[in-house]
């Protein structure tokens, strides 16, 4: 199974559809009103596969963890609430994509060490892979131990304890 449809099936209330009209910069959007009162995912039609499953992932973090309307956070005036609820989107989308126990199945699928087919096999962008390893270096620090790995994410290294 792809990991699109992992995706879509657990979250199966929330609708996933294309907007033409959408520009590239905006990826994704997330809205929840009376027309679609359990959630509704807008994706552009202008990405691949591989960078759209970084921004449906981060849009059903939104769907999870957002409770008003963020758009336009990164205006001045900055609306410090609407900033961390987004980076609480964009970690939740990093972890629901990349958990940890998906880098150690990198590595034990023989694919550690190489970018490209750490993507591949994660079925995710390496701009949206690089974004991931440096926000769990900033919330774990540069290693983790975890499940009997030590995982570093400076340098990315992975050891069997």
């Amino acid at each position: 199974m792809q990991v699109r449809e992992k995706l879509v099936n657990q979250f199966p209330e929330v609708s996933v559809q294309y907007d033409p009209m959408m520009p590239v910069k905006f990826g994704g959007l997330y809205e929840r009103n009376h027309l679609h009162p359990n959630g509704l995912i807008l994706l552009t039609d202008k990405l691949n596969y591989y960078l759209e499953n970084g921004i449906l992932g981060e849009e059903f973090g939104h769907h999870v963890t957002t409770t008003t309307d963020i758009t336009g956070y990164y205006r001045k005036p900055y609306n410090v609430n609407a900033a961390r609820q987004e980076l609480r989107a964009r970690r939740f989308g990093h972890k629901l994509l990349i958990p940890l126990e998906q880098l150690i199945d990198c590595y034990e699928n023989g694919c550690w060490g190489d970018i490209y087919a750490m993507c591949l096999h994660l079925e995710i962008d390496r701009s949206y892979f690089s974004i991931v390893i440096e926000d769990y270096k900033s919330k774990f620090g540069l290693w983790i131990e975890y499940e009997g790995y030590l995982i570093g994410f400076e340098p990315l290294d992975i050891k069997k304890l």
